[in-house]
């Protein structure tokens, strides 16, 4: 298990290069490429850019292990859920240049699931968003994701077609092919009362990376572990316990947000420190 980020706070703040050394300095194997700002759907940069940016990435022993889609993947428009399918696919295609395995495509959440109607449709307006994609996974090489969500509904975190684990086993198990993989969200399986550990056994090997980020089950703070009230060493301990084979991914961004830039980097040192306590946790649990 490696250390992983991804690079909302980053990017902004210290360039696309400066991050690169940042990371490297501070103990971060990988980046989750967040594939949903404008400047990467514009004739800003081109091709060379993304290889270059990865080259110099890689020579910094910096990888881009996985990537994050636009958000939300649907809408109750058909021409903006048409408009966002083609940011999605172009997204996939720039992920795959930087060299990710694997990219998060959020699944539909538009309309509340508490109504079965609802619950349905999404289902299978999922299912085929999902089977769409499975030609531009085999383009290029590259593998999607499907995240745990909440959604908000009237002042609290209501379930979503994938917010429990049974529910996106069913997804997963119903496509059926090796271009899926779950992305588990332990700070979204918090928010709708689920107890991480347990959902993380009941999708088992269907976990191929993580969201890892900490709440107060109220709110989605996206915050560093420790900083809310998940309970950390059973999260890593069900992990070695279905054999998790991927990386410990951040998506702390909020914790670096709220530091001053001038001290950002030093603040990427600690987060590097807390990771690696975690990795430690896990492997421990691994040799027993």
């Amino acid at each position: 298990m490696k250390l992983v980020t991804n690079m909302i706070g980053l990017d902004t703040v210290l360039g696309h290069y400066g991050m690169i050394d940042a990371l490297a300095e501070s103990g971060f194997y990988g980046i989750d490429f967040n594939a949903d700002k404008e400047e990467y759907y514009t004739d800003a940069h081109d091709k060379n850019f993304y290889l270059e940016w990865r080259k110099y990435a890689e020579n910094k022993g910096v990888y881009f292990t996985q990537a994050h889609a636009p958000f939300a993947s649907s809408f109750d428009d058909e021409e903006k859920t048409k408009e966002r399918f083609i940011e999605i696919t172009e997204a996939m295609k720039i992920s795959s240049w930087l060299g990710a395995e694997m990219i998060v495509v959020h699944p539909c959440n538009y309309l509340p699931c508490h109504i079965k109607e609802n619950a349905e449709k999404m289902y299978e307006q999922n299912i085929n968003i999902y089977k769409s994609l499975v030609p531009y996974c085999e383009k290029y090489e590259i593998k999607v994701a499907i995240e745990n969500i909440n959604r908000g509904y009237n002042g609290f975190s209501s379930h979503t077609s994938t917010s429990k684990p049974e529910l996106l086993a069913k997804l997963i198990d119903e496509l059926n092919n090796p271009c899926f993989t779950v992305c588990f969200d332990v700070g979204h399986s918090h928010l709708v009362r689920e107890n991480p550990a347990e959902a993380i056994r009941k999708l088992g090997s269907r976990i191929g990376c993580l969201h890892i980020h900490d709440n107060d089950g109220n709110g989605d703070n996206h915050t560093l572990p420790f900083y809310g009230t998940i309970e950390w060493e059973s999260v890593m301990e069900a992990l070695a316990d279905v054999d998790y084979q991927g990386n410990l991914s951040y998506e702390a961004g909020h914790f670096f947000k709220n530091v001053p830039e001038e001290i950002r980097v030093d603040s990427l040192k600690y987060m590097s420190a807390v990771g690696h306590s975690l990795i430690k946790k896990f492997e421990g649990y691994k040799i027993k």
